[in-house]
Parts: C-alpha cells; sequence; structure tokens
C-alpha cells in the first residue's frame, strides 16, 4: 500500500466523520428538547472546569461564618 492510497483512505474517513458530525449539530440545534439540555451541560462543564482550574492554583473560599474554623478543646 502506497502512502497515496493511505492519505485517500484517510481522506473518505475524515470526510464521512466531519458529515457525520455535521448532521449531529444539525440535528441537535432544529430540535429545542434536544437544544437546552445539550446547552445547559455544556455550560456547566465549563463551569466545572473553572472549578477545577482555581483549585489548581490553590485559590482557597472563606468558609460560611466567615472566618476560619475554630477546634474544640
Amino acid at each position: 500500500m502506497t502512502t497515496t492510497a493511505v492519505f485517500s483512505s484517510m481522506t473518505i474517513v475524515l470526510d464521512t466523520l466531519f458529515t457525520m458530525f455535521g448532521s449531529i449539530v444539525t440535528t441537535i440545534t432544529g430540535n429545542p428538547l434536544l437544544y437546552v439540555p445539550v446547552l445547559i451541560s455544556l455550560l456547566g462543564g465549563l463551569v466545572m472546569l473553572a472549578i477545577v482550574i482555581v483549585k489548581k492554583l490553590g485559590i482557597r473560599g472563606v468558609s460560611s461564618s466567615g472566618g476560619r474554623r475554630r477546634r474544640r478543646r
């Protein structure tokens, strides 16, 4: 098998994947019953990603009382 045949096969596979992806996106955006939950889940995922990034940076939140927790003696 030559490199030309490999590249032509890869092109066919990529074209098929892009066509399938395009039809899925068209189906989701064309139906509000599918569009709203997908949009909410994507936004929720972005919020969770932001929380993970903030936690990895070491930024800590403040407890609900506004101060540090005290230990009982």
